[in-house]
């Protein structure tokens, strides 16, 4: 018998089996806030990683020459559950519609994944294994740093110029960058989908609505003006719209467009849309 347990042994037997156990349970409460801390210390880290990501997402949004290549993913979410920022839950509208139509079988390729939270968080728990694209070399650091998973793999590439690390996936995700492409590019990009899905196989994304963006190329108004992207390419194509506020104090309306096209019909009828009002 270990000293630990003679020493449990001993306690039990002089203070008895229920006195021992509060002590006990005193004895690890106390523990635990003496290594974990109080509301006290609580609040000063919630005051510091506030003020950090706060200012973090000043110097690249608004103090910096271009805006960045990618979203900082864990700012936004630290800011959304401890900020004061107008962060709608509706801007995770996307990231639940693309997890929602995945299986547990599907080999999924991700094309922009950014910082790799939503491609960590969200895709890769719901399928078998993600093949995660990105263009800015900064982008794959982060997201192989903060978000790796032995079922993930990072790639630096550029998805227009380079094929596919894979020939089949049963689901592509592209989100938010339809309208950083020209036409022509954006033509290229859904035959390259088209070719590497399986039969069954579903393209989603989205893409915000109207004139929003100064970096981009292209401009939807509509979404039939969106779906007009994908009918040449996909037998079927089904699409939805969001409006939901962004900017520090909610003073902007974002309209937020997503879709689910494939060849076949078979996935669109076994998994339906959820349903979330805008707001």
């Amino acid at each position: 018998m270990s000293i630990k347990e003679s020493v449990r042994h001993w306690l039990q037997g002089a203070l008895g089996a229920d006195r021992y156990d509060r002590w006990n349970r005193g004895v690890r409460r106390l523990a635990s806030l003496l290594v974990g801390g109080s509301a006290l210390r609580e609040g000063v880290l919630i005051r510091l990683l506030n003020c950090y990501y706060r200012e973090k997402i000043r110097r690249e949004w608004a103090l910096s020459k271009e805006p960045p290549h990618y979203t900082d993913f864990r700012a936004t979410c630290f800011q959304f559950g401890f900020g004061q920022s107008a962060f709608s839950p509706l801007n995770w509208s996307r990231c639940f519609y693309n997890a929602e139509i995945l299986r547990d079988s599907d080999v999924v390729l991700d094309i922009g994944c950014g910082d790799g939270f939503t491609t960590r968080r969200f895709f890769a728990p719901c399928c078998f294994q993600v093949d995660a694209l990105d263009v800015e070399p900064s982008a794959i650091a982060t997201a192989k740093r903060h978000q790796a998973l032995d079922k993930i793999t990072y790639h630096l590439m550029d998805a227009v110029q380079s094929p596919f690390p894979r020939e089949r996936y049963n689901v592509v995700i592209w989100d938010g960058a339809l309208g950083h492409f020209p036409p022509e590019t954006t033509a290229l990009m859904m035959q390259k989908i088209r070719n590497v899905l399986t039969p069954d196989g579903i393209f989603v994304g989205s893409e915000s609505l109207g004139h929003e963006g100064g970096d981009h190329l292209q401009y939807f108004e509509t979404l039939e003006e969106l779906a007009k992207s994908f009918t040449p390419h996909f037998e079927v194509v089904a699409m939805k719209e969001h409006a939901y506020r962004i900017g520090r104090k909610g003073e902007l309306m974002r309209r937020e467009a997503y879709w689910r096209c494939s060849a076949s019909a078979e996935r669109f009828d076994a998994q339906k849309w959820r349903s979330f009002n805008s707001c």
